[in-house]
């Protein structure tokens, strides 16, 4: 799955003149309505078979180390249950950019077929920030020393959830089980874990890496179990293609448009836009319309008064290469 990279963008203005114009290729940020953003990636296209090739999502530490078991038990069996997280393409807000994975000579496509809100019992490790320790206490300066590497991160994850509660002022035993550091959520097993259910050690002093605390910080270690509200995505894959060649005609079913024939004002935003952002405020620019219209997005109006922002996923091919795009439109 394309995650669109970020990038800074264009912002143009012209003093002493009253209004601001509009310049092919460049975003237009001048003070007015709702915001509208194309984001493209990847820069300079790609292949249409790339554009829909699966890439398992990594996110925690319990997928991480178990990521590549994770994707052969799902296409070897056709069907997988994850917790906390999915691996396969999922977006709460609006339908995935459809996946597809070749095994075993054949192609497949991947789903999440089902999210469900669970209660889990599980272990938690986490610091907890203190201003004064017990006089007898003896931080450790080097926790993760003499630790396996899971170890190892789990005390810099749960570390820098404590920093992050340090600089934005939240009460970490305050927090619900499950949101203060790192769970074992499975496949990860507290049995192969030094730091569950007895740390190793009880008070330890980290460096912050961040601008906003000069000093060591002295951090509390807990492990604690108890009842942790998540989610379980289950995975689903489909045979649909026995060649490459069959699996191109099933994917160029979902580019929505091709802009090699558009009008040079179109081209020059695509330009601009790929692997990158381009923007404009309501109202927009003409070029800016006829593009979104010809991704096949009808109505993007901005939301109203209540609503945020409204988002759209769409893919095109241009000049041969093919992109990913998400039209965002915000008010701010």
């Amino acid at each position: 799955m394309m995650v669109p990279p970020l990038s800074r963008r264009t912002t143009l203005r012209f003093a002493g003149v009253g209004l601001t114009a509009l310049l092919p290729g460049c975003s237009i940020l001048a003070d007015g309505g709702a915001r509208y953003s194309l984001l493209s990636s990847p820069a300079g296209g790609t292949t249409l078979t790339d554009l829909f090739a699966w890439e398992p999502r990594r996110g925690g530490l319990h997928v991480r180390y178990h990521l590549d078991a994770l994707t052969a038990e799902l296409l070897d069996s056709g069907t997988l249950a994850t917790e906390a997280q999915p691996i396969g393409p999922y977006d709460s807000d609006t339908e995935p950019t459809p996946a597809y994975v070749e095994h075993d000579g054949a192609y497949y496509r991947v789903r999440v077929t089902d999210v469900e809100d669970v209660s889990l019992d599980r272990w938690e490790f986490w610091f907890e920030p203190t201003d004064e320790p017990p006089s007898d206490a003896d931080p450790v300066e080097n926790p993760d020393e003499g630790l396996s590497d899971l170890d190892a991160d789990v005390v810099e994850w749960a570390a820098q959830d404590a920093i992050r509660a340090i600089v934005n002022d939240d009460d970490r035993s305050a927090a619900s089980q499950g949101e203060r550091g790192v769970v074992y959520f499975e496949p990860m097993d507290p049995d192969d874990s030094d730091l569950v259910p007895d740390p190793p050690f009880e008070y330890v002093q980290v460096e912050p890496d961040t601008e906003f605390l000069s000093e060591k910080q002295t951090l509390r270690a807990h492990a604690e179990k108890g009842s942790v509200e998540t989610r379980r995505y289950v995975h689903e894959t489909e045979q649909v293609a026995e060649s490459e060649s069959e699996l191109r005609e099933i994917l160029i079913d979902h580019i929505d448009a091709t802009f090699d024939d558009a009008s040079p004002d179109v081209r020059d935003i695509l330009e601009e836009t790929s692997g990158g952002t381009y923007a404009e405020r309501d109202p927009i620019s003409e070029s800016f319309e006829r593009l979104i219209e010809r991704l096949g997005i009808e109505d993007a109006s901005p939301p109203d008064e209540s609503g945020a922002s409204r988002a759209w996923r769409r893919h095109y091919e241009y000049g041969g290469n093919y992109y990913a795009t998400t039209l965002r439109v915000r008010n701010d």
